[in-house]
C-alpha cells in the first residue's frame, strides 16, 4: 500500500505491506491523524550517536569545561547505545543501562553513583527533547525513566582549629591556601593574575577562571557565572600574606634570570609557570599530609569558608555574594554544614 502524507512541499510517500485491508485502513487513519495533530514522524535511521553529536554542536554558549563535562557524561550512552536507531530506542534500553551502571556491570567502568546516573539521564533527556522538537522521534523515552534516589552528598569541612593550622603553616604555597579558605574556587585561584590583586586598596577581583578543557589542554575563561565575577575586600592579614608571596616570586625571578617565564599568575612555580588546577589539588593534599590533617578536597576549603561564615552569624545572602552564587538557597543547602563543635554548642544552649 502507498499513501501520501504531509502538506505542500513536505508531502512524501510511505510504502507499507499489510495482511488485511482493515490493518491497512487503520494504519492510514492513524497516520492521517498524526499528520493533522502535528505529531507525525517520518521514518529515519538516525542514531543516538548522531543525535548526541548534533546536540553538543548546538551548544554555542557553554564554556569549554562544561562541554568537556557533557562529553564525558554522555560517553557511556554513546558506548552502550550509540548505534541504536533513535526511533527504535526504548525506555527499556535506557532502564537496562541504568541498572547495569548501578550494578557496575558495564565493562571498563566503575559502579555509577546515583548522582552520576542522574546526571547522565538529565543530559540524555535534553538530547532527546531536541530530537523530539525537530520531529525525529515521537516521544522522549528517557523522560519515562525514574531518577535514582540518593541522599544529599555529605562533606567534611575543616574545623576552625584546622583552618588556623593551615593559615599558620609556613610554605611557599601558603597564600594559595589562604585564598582557598577565603572562599575562592580552584579555577579562580589558578586563573588569578597579579593585575587583579590590588594590594594598596586591599581587594581581589575575580575576572578569570582557569580550567581543564580535555586532551591535555587548559583554558582561561570568564568566571563560572555572572555572579562569580566579583570583587572582594581583603582582610589585612590576607594582604600581608599576598605581599610576601609577591616579593618571593620577584626574588625567584631575579635568581632565575632569563629562564624565568611568565610570573603573571598568583599561583605559579619557581620558574613562573602557572599551576594547573590538578597541580593545585595535588599540592593541597600534600600540605594536609604534612600537617597531619585528614584529607579533604581543595573545594572543601570553600565549603569550610561558607560554614565558618555561617557559624559566625553572617547572613546567607552575604555568604552567597561572597562565594559568587546567584542563589542564597543554593548556598544554604550545599555549602553551609553543621560541625561537631557547633552542634555541641547548640546543645549546651538548652541548659
Amino acid at each position: 500500500m502507498q499513501i501520501n502524507v504531509g502538506n505542500g512541499s513536505d508531502r512524501h510517500q510511505v510504502r507499507r505491506s499489510f495482511t488485511t485491508e482493515k490493518a491497512a485502513r487503520d494504519f492510514l487513519d492513524e497516520t492521517r491523524g498524526s499528520v493533522a495533530a502535528g505529531t507525525y514522524v517520518r521514518g529515519s535511521r538516525r542514531t543516538v550517536d548522531t543525535a548526541i553529536d548534533d546536540w553538543l554542536t548546538s551548544k554555542h554558549r557553554i564554556k569549554a569545561s562544561t562541554r568537556r563535562g557533557y562529553k564525558v557524561t554522555l560517553q557511556v550512552v554513546r558506548d552502550e547505545l550509540g548505534k541504536v536507531e533513535l526511533q527504535k530506542l526504548t525506555k527499556r534500553d535506557v532502564d537496562d543501562l541504568v541498572t547495569a551502571l548501578r550494578a557496575g556491570r558495564v565493562e571498563g567502568r566503575k559502579k555509577f553513583s546515583p548522582r552520576s546516573v542522574n546526571q547522565m539521564l538529565g543530559l540524555l533527556i535534553q538530547v532527546l527533547a531536541t530530537e523530539q522538537r525537530q520531529g525525529h522521534v515521537v516521544r522522549n523515552v528517557a523522560e519515562l525513566v525514574d531518577k535514582v534516589p540518593s541522599d544529599p552528598k555529605k562533606f567534611r569541612t575543616l574545623t576552625e582549629t584546622e583552618i588556623l593550622r593551615i593559615l599558620d603553616h609556613k610554605c611557599r604555597d601558603g597564600h594559595l591556601w589562604t585564598l582557598a579558605l577565603y572562599g575562592l574556587r580552584r579555577g579562580e585561584i589558578a586563573g588569578l593574575r597579579w593585575v587583579h590583586v590590588d594590594l594598596v586598596k586591599g581587594t581581589v577581583r575575580i575576572a578569570e577562571n582557569r580550567v581543564y578543557a580535555g586532551d591535555g589542554n587548559y583554558v582561561v575563561d570568564t568566571p563560572k557565572s555572572r555572579a562569580s565575577a566579583r570583587t572582594l575586600p581583603l582582610p589585612a592579614d590576607v594582604v600581608t600574606v599576598l605581599k610576601a608571596a609577591k616579593k618571593n616570586q620577584q626574588r625567584e625571578r631575579l635568581a632565575l634570570g632569563e629562564a624565568y617565564q611568565g610570573g603573571d599568575y598568583v599561583a605559579c612555580d619557581e620558574a613562573g609557570e602557572p599551576y594547573t588546577p590538578g597541580l593545585l589539588t595535588f599540592r593541597w593534599g600534600k600540605m594536609l599530609d604534612d600537617l597531619g590533617i585528614d584529607r579533604v578536597r581543595l573545594h572543601d576549603a570553600r565549603h569550610s569558608c561558607a560554614t565558618l561564615m555561617h557559624l559566625k552569624g553572617q547572613p546567607i545572602a552575604v555568604i552567597a555574594a561572597w562565594l559568587g552564587h546567584s542563589s542564597a538557597a543554593f548556598t544554604m543547602s550545599v555549602y553551609a554544614h553543621s560541625q561537631g563543635d557547633a552542634l555541641k554548642a547548640a546543645g549546651e544552649s538548652f541548659r
